[in-house]
């Protein structure tokens, strides 16, 4: 698949790399839309504290399901949204329902590969069904 990868501040660079394979309760997403943001601006200037290069940015994501979970309600070919803030939901802070305040917080495109790909694999919690999506 195609990505796009911020190889470091300044620097976008087209590639290829593999699709990725789905573990157990994740499912494989096809990226559809993927909408840019101060955060990807922040990256690529070099700005933004918290991220590692080289990054695939992009974390404002909608895409079709290409391979469910085995034991999803999630459907081939479903359209969806990502939530890109990847909480442990074990933690504290997310037992109090306050995922956003996760002690291991990862925000795709920021500490771990974004969506600027032709393809994401992501846990199903995070996963949310989108039907009518154009």
């Amino acid at each position: 698949m195609d990505v796009v990868v911020c190889r470091q501040p300044g620097e976008l660079a087209a590639e290829r790399r593999p699709v990725p394979t789905a573990a157990e309760g994740d499912v494989l997403v096809r990226v559809k839309r993927v909408g840019m943001c101060g955060t990807d601006m922040h990256i690529y200037r070099g700005t933004q504290p918290y991220v590692t290069y080289p990054r695939i940015m992009g974390h404002e994501i909608s895409g079709i399901v290409a391979a469910p979970a085995a034991s999803s309600n999630l459907r081939e070919g479903d359209q969806v949204y990502i939530v890109p803030y990847l909480s442990c939901g074990t933690c504290s802070t997310c037992r109090k329902h306050k995922p956003n305040c996760c002690m291991r917080l990862e925000v795709l495109g920021v500490h771990r590969d974004g969506a600027l790909a032709g393809f994401v694999s992501l846990p199903e919690r995070f996963v949310c069904p989108a039907p009518g999506v154009t």
